[in-house]
């Protein structure tokens, strides 16, 4: 099974990409290889709905690309605000999983109300844009809370995750306080910092978004499960080409 796991945006230094290939196969089942990639066009980091939107368009040109080389089984788009996933299932014949989509509902297979926590946006602690979306996953009863944590996501690359924990670990509690029965980790580089981690001194579940979306991946491969064309119907490529895409 081949896997694809694209990073939205540009600027990501080449060890950094090495290591997070290297952390996201040894999370795979036998048999599964993942190819982490950037984009190579848009933003240094996904921290603001600008940054969001600027990220889209090279994203959905590279899987264009992709399309044709029929070279991966599914593909996971490398940020946990899902940038482009509606739009990406329309283009692509294969799986695309969204690493916040997939964490929210397993989380509400795991508890009564969930909690997220999340980088601040633009420098805000604003959850706004948090309840947006889970309000239009229709989950937005089972949400407790949205937490945050101070580090800038390019201040999580890297092989140390202490900071990371730690801010992890006091946000954890504040959630509990606010109800939640499991906690969800909403940005991919958090997550990938805490990978390994065990969580072993907090009461209640921690869903980390990279194992999550990895498993959702090779359960759809596996089960031949695939997006209905109905949802998404297929994107109309004589109209596309030339127009937004160059071939």
């Amino acid at each position: 099974m081949e896997l694809l796991y694209l990073i939205p945006g540009d600027g990501m230094p080449g060890d950094e990409i090495k290591r997070r290939e290297e952390v996201t196969n040894l999370l795979t089942r036998p048999g599964t290889h993942v190819t982490v990639e950037e984009v190579g066009e848009g933003p240094l980091s996904i921290e603001s709905a600008i940054e969001e939107y600027m990220s889209i368009g090279p994203m959905l040109e590279r899987l264009y690309h992709l399309r044709k080389e029929k070279k991966y089984d599914a593909i996971i788009i490398g940020c946990a605000g899902d940038p482009g996933l509606r739009a990406a299932r329309e283009l692509m014949d294969v799986p695309v999983i969204g690493p916040a989509e997939a964490s929210f509902h397993y989380a509400c297979m795991i508890a009564d109300r969930f909690s997220v926590i999340s980088p601040m946006q633009a420098g805000v602690a604003s959850p706004d844009d948090l309840f947006a979306r889970i309000r239009g996953m229709g989950l937005i009863n089972r949400l407790a809370s949205v937490e945050f944590v101070e580090m800038p996501i390019v201040d999580m690359w890297g092989d140390d995750s202490t900071a990371v924990i730690n801010q992890v670990t006091k946000a954890i509690s504040e959630t509990e306080r606010k109800g939640a029965g499991c906690v969800v980790l909403g940005c991919m580089s958090m997550a990938f910092r805490t990978a390994r981690t065990s969580w072993e001194s907090v009461s209640i579940p921690v869903i980390n978004p990279l194992r999550i979306a990895i498993s959702v991946a090779e359960s759809f491969v596996h089960l031949g499960l695939e997006h209905s064309r109905v949802t998404y119907p297929a994107a109309d490529f004589e109209k596309l080409v030339g127009t937004v895409f160059n071939d």
